[in-house]
């Protein structure tokens, strides 16, 4: 994973000894799916929670997560994650049509209790023919808007390459094909190109969000983090990971992501605890 987000500490071949605390996020390098090929949907994602059909095409929605700062995961842990279905959600008419949304919350325990929680949210959505309009994007989504981003406090940039993509979905043993088969993503998802995971969005905006706290608050620890995924961000497209502090409610940030054209594409808050 460090060498993936080329981090300034874990990369190259640099192991951390038993005992060091695994970054906020990085927990996603574990717990792979435990599928054959043939279980998989035909686009490459597991199917454990899927709805049925004409609910098949998947997209990440969002999630919430939250550590426990007395218990944080360590290199060397024996950890336990346990899954279930929170809750599921039809709703009609949105950007493309009638969709599903699906909530999975997952523990994670090692051998002094639990550790952290995640929760995760996928929306499901049915096949479209709509071929892409001159902005590249599906002609059934809608132009969104482009405001002012707010002022940050902390901004970090980077251009997520194929490289990255299949990279972080090896790590990840994610095989779902908008991520790294371009022929998929623009024939018959109809984006401008393969898309960048969800998790690696809210990994770099914890990443960034880390390192700002170690340089500027080392004695704060992220506590928990909630973010909603608005538009999806396109390979060999640069973006901005930025956040801030909120002024009103101490300990808190706001976070997001913009993508090559300044829209707000991840948008999240972060809870911060001290540690003695």
């Amino acid at each position: 994973m460090g060498n993936t987000l080329n981090d300034p500490v874990y990369r190259h071949d640099y192991l951390p000894k038993n005992g060091t605390e695994l970054p906020p996020a990085w927990h996603q390098a574990y717990f792979p799916p435990r599928v054959t090929e043939q279980e998989l949907s035909a686009d490459g994602y597991e199917q454990d929670w899927k709805p049925p059909s004409p609910f098949t095409h998947r997209m990440w929605a969002g999630g919430e997560l939250e550590w426990n700062v007395d218990n944080p995961l360590r290199v060397g842990d024996r950890v336990e994650m346990v899954s279930s279905l929170r809750d599921i959600q039809f709703r009609p008419a949105g950007r493309r049509g009638d969709s599903v949304f699906i909530w999975i919350d997952k523990k994670i325990s090692n051998q002094k209790g639990w550790a952290m929680t995640e929760t995760r949210s996928w929306v499901y959505v049915q096949p479209t023919s709509s071929s892409p309009d001159k902005n590249g994007s599906s002609s059934s989504k809608k132009t969104q808007a482009i405001f002012e981003l707010p002022h940050h406090d902390f901004s970090f940039e980077i251009t997520p390459t194929p490289i990255t993509l299949f990279r972080f979905s090896a790590l990840t043993f994610n095989s779902h094909l908008i991520h790294y088969d371009h022929q998929y993503a623009t024939e018959t998802e109809h984006h401008r190109g393969c898309l960048v995971h969800g998790p690696l969005s809210y990994t770099l905006m914890m990443n960034t969000l880390n390192r700002y706290l170690k340089e500027n608050d080392p004695t704060s620890v992220i506590q928990s983090f909630k973010y909603r995924c608005r538009s999806p961000l396109v390979v060999n497209e640069a973006i901005r990971v930025q956040g801030k502090a909120d002024p009103d409610t101490p300990g808190q940030y706001s976070l997001w992501v913009a993508d090559a054209q300044g829209n707000m594409a991840v948008k999240g808050t972060a809870t911060v605890a001290t540690t003695s």
